[in-house]
């Protein structure tokens, strides 16, 4: 699928080296090519990529379990940001997951992330649910949110 000039896609394990690279660059604990490689072979793991002229820019990670999505995680190149980028990944995630007979997705979202709460808020993301301390480097709060298709779509 291409939507402003990205082509969106499903990752494979052609893709882990370009996943690591990009997520090392988002997140301080990424995990590296030969375990995304791993990942990215199995049907329980799912991830999606926005590829921009210069490469991936952009993707979303999650398990599939029993009709359930679980979202790992979002990122967007940091130069990026603030495009839209992440929202169509999000949306090209989700409509895959409710062509694929998901029921629901979740995931949990740093409360003091507003950014990131206003995305998920946009894209029909509601808070069902706070995991008080979650986050081990800085005790913050994780909202657990929850999307539900539209009956009928």
């Amino acid at each position: 699928m291409v939507e402003k000039g990205l082509e969106l896609r499903l990752l494979e394990p052609r893709d882990a080296s370009a996943l690591a690279a990009l997520e090392a660059r988002v997140f301080a604990d990424a995990w590296d090519a030969e375990h995304f490689r791993e990942l990215l072979g199995q049907d329980r793991f799912l991830a999606v990529g926005a590829f921009d002229p210069d490469g991936l820019c952009a993707y979303l990670t999650a398990y599939s379990v029993a009709g359930e999505l679980e979202i790992v995680n979002v990122a967007v190149a940091p130069a990026l940001r603030g495009q839209g980028i992440g929202r169509s990944v999000l949306h090209f995630f989700l409509e895959q997951g409710r062509l694929g007979g998901a029921r629901r997705a979740v995931l949990e979202v740093r409360a003091g992330n507003v950014a990131a709460r206003g995305l998920y808020g946009s894209c029909g993301f509601v808070q069902v649910g706070v995991r008080r301390a979650y986050y081990a480097d800085s005790g913050e709060d994780a909202l657990v949110l929850e999307w539900t298709p539209c009956p009928g779509s």
